[in-house]
């Protein structure tokens, strides 16, 4: 709980633990968000928002390589130059 996300570019937080490859964000304060938003891990948001994965490696206890390794096949990547 509480490493943080960005909810279509606003910054919000995961609740509870990951469970498999699926995750729980708080939505709390952010009353548009519901199916189809956007959640950035970590990165730049569409509104240029930016959420370090080293901040979010820090917060879960690790370190930025461990969660690119991490990453399951299925997950979306999108890298953008």
């Amino acid at each position: 709980t509480g490493t943080p996300v960005l909810v279509d570019g606003d910054r919000s937080r995961t609740l509870g633990r990951v469970s498999m490859d699926m995750l729980v964000v708080d939505l709390t304060g952010h009353p548009a968000a519901g199916f189809g938003s956007t959640v950035t891990l970590w990165g730049q948001a569409g509104n240029g928002a930016h959420l370090s994965i080293d901040e979010v490696a820090a917060q879960a206890g690790t370190v930025g390589y461990e969660l690119m390794c991490a990453l399951a096949p299925r997950v979306p990547v999108v890298v953008e130059d």
